[in-house]
């Protein structure tokens, strides 16, 4: 009789920063110990309504377990093609849709896979990472041949081309150019991992077996931190992944949990195996460093050509600490990428569309006011008017007597993106987010402001994701460490309050102050945290 592997296993998908449509899909039964990742091809008519059959498909002949696992696979992706290929024929609107996929069956130690496309498994086991799918793809072959790195594929621009797929035009099983099938070892100390190339695209192979490795024994927060940082990279693709492990791999890792995300209610699309017992002591671990690795994630991911030397481009500007970061804001145009080195760097910003503002290591360019400037109440370091498309990625902001600061960071309006960046010192607000800002703040450290973490003006619509908040507010000036004016709606999403209650959402509607509940995480300390008080004139402010 053939039996699975006893696994652990876990499966998510989400539609990234950039899509507004999820043509990804996915899929695990634990019992059985099937694995699906499918992609729907980008760029083609109905690529989500090919995912969705080739998923039905898939799981009508592999549950159904006659003749080997070889040969289930086999026909199930070839049933899958054919009648992909066969609807495409019945609207106008299907002509062409397509799909690339993965499939993985664990049973007797032994995991079979088959594979069209680009999407990828990979094994983890004794502190490596193998990538065994092959990409049927142009610049896949490449990398896989050792012609070019795994860096220059991800940055190739014909990256996603593929000349396999799963629906474009009629197969039989036995064409040898369609489908490849390939079996490898499952040992108890083994993880595989499939994923579209919406990970593979922006996360390194090193990375994920770090997260992998980090995460060891929860699943769940595998899948999720992976997720994350893709979408800390920028989230360009749809991005899915499906884990699984033998139940000895998380005793073979380090109890290190550095990249590891925190707990949260699963997202839409996402669903888990059953609980494991080791899963709330690794999680109260992983909560309290959750913002500061997805910030670290963050640096390395969204900077990975700025190394030791920034490359020359006509886009580019370097920036030296005896060098002005105003100045070549100013001379920039849209589209260039200003990079500054670590450094102390005295005066005030203003940011301009189009234009990305990087320190290259991050946390390492420190940004104060310069020093002329007392008063308190003279602006923030860092000004964002009506943009729509600028960002600011890894900076220290710090105030402090000598060089007082009233606001970090402030946005009036528009989409300012901000990633890994420190603000600390602030006697007012860390950040200001004004009226119709839709600002988003990711991956960052707030803390240690005598003013509010955050100041949510009315009809702003920001967006906090893994961020972590800790001593804002402290002041006896302070409005609260969360400032949230009646009017405006917030997202919070997988950020760590360090010594804030669920409470603090008070000021939200009832619908957003359940969510903000169930995906946050609030963590007690033993020192007192003003909150501050329950109301302050005009706006609401933290019971």
């Amino acid at each position: 009789m053939k039996t699975a592997n006893a696994i652990l296993a876990a499966s998510r998908t989400d539609p990234g920063l950039q899509r507004s449509v999820n043509e990804d899909r996915c899929h695990f039964d634990a019992t059985r110990g099937i694995l699906v990742v499918i992609d729907g091809v980008g760029g083609q008519a109905a690529g989500g309504k090919a995912a969705d059959v080739a998923l039905s498909m898939l799981r009508s002949r592999l549950e159904r377990q006659t003749g080997t696992t070889a040969q289930r696979i086999r026909e199930a992706i070839t049933i899958a093609n054919n009648e992909i290929f066969r609807l495409a024929l019945t609207r106008p609107e299907w002509n062409g849709m397509a799909c690339v996929l993965t499939v993985a069956i664990v049973e007797n130690g032994i995991a079979t896979i088959g594979h069209v496309g680009d999407t990828r498994l990979y094994k983890l086991r004794d502190n490596r990472i193998e990538k065994v799918t092959k990409d049927h793809s142009p610049v896949g072959e490449r990398e896989d041949s050792g012609e070019i790195s795994e860096l220059q594929a991800m940055r190739h621009p014909r990256r996603n081309e593929v000349y396999r797929d799963v629906g474009s035009e009629p197969h039989d099983g036995t064409d040898s150019d369609f489908i490849d099938i390939e079996e490898i070892p499952f040992e108890p100390d083994a993880a595989l991992l499939l994923c579209s190339d919406g990970l593979t695209d922006l996360v390194d192979s090193s990375t994920i077996a770090d997260i992998a490795r980090g995460c060891a024994g929860d699943p769940e927060t595998v899948t999720r931190s992976l997720i994350d940082a893709a979408n800390a990279a920028g989230g360009k693709d749809n991005v899915t992944v499906v884990y699984a492990e033998g139940d000895r791999f998380a005793a073979t890792q380090s109890a290190t949990r550095s990249l590891c995300g925190g707990q949260g209610v699963p997202a839409a699309g996402a669903t888990t195996s059953p609980n494991r017992d080791r899963r709330s002591s690794i999680r109260m671990v992983a909560c309290i460093v959750a913002g500061f690795a997805v910030g670290l994630a963050t640096a390395w991911f969204v900077l990975p050509g700025l190394s030791e030397k920034p490359p020359a481009s006509a886009n580019l500007q370097v920036v030296r600490p005896a060098e002005s970061i105003a100045a070549a804001i100013q001379r920039a145009q849209p589209g260039t990428e200003i990079v500054v080195e670590p450094g102390e760097y005295r005066e005030r910003l203003i940011l301009k569309e189009g234009v990305r503002l990087v320190s290259r290591v991050p946390r390492g360019a420190t940004l104060r006011l310069p020093s002329s400037i007392a008063d308190t109440d003279a602006g923030p370091a860092v000004i964002a008017d009506g943009l729509t498309n600028a960002e600011l990625v890894g900076f220290r902001i710090v105030g402090d007597a000598a060089t007082p600061l009233s606001v970090g960071i402030g946005a009036a309006s528009g989409g300012l993106s901000v990633m890994d960046v420190e603000i600390t010192g602030a006697t007012k607000a860390a950040i200001d987010f004004g009226p119709h800002s839709s600002a988003t703040l990711f991956g960052s450290e707030i803390h240690d402001n005598p003013g509010a973490a955050v100041i949510i003006r009315a009809l702003a619509t920001p967006h906090f994701t893994s961020n972590v908040f800790t001593r804002n507010g402290m002041s006896e000036q302070a409005s609260g460490s969360l400032v949230i004016e009646e009017g405006s709606t917030p997202d919070f999403q997988r950020n760590v309050f360090v010594g804030l209650g669920a409470d603090i959402s008070a000021p939200l509607n009832e619908v957003t102050r359940a969510s903000f509940k169930q995906r946050n995480w609030f963590i007690p300390v033993h020192e007192t945290v003003r909150p501050g008080p329950t109301t302050v004139p005009g706006r609401t402010g933290t019971p």
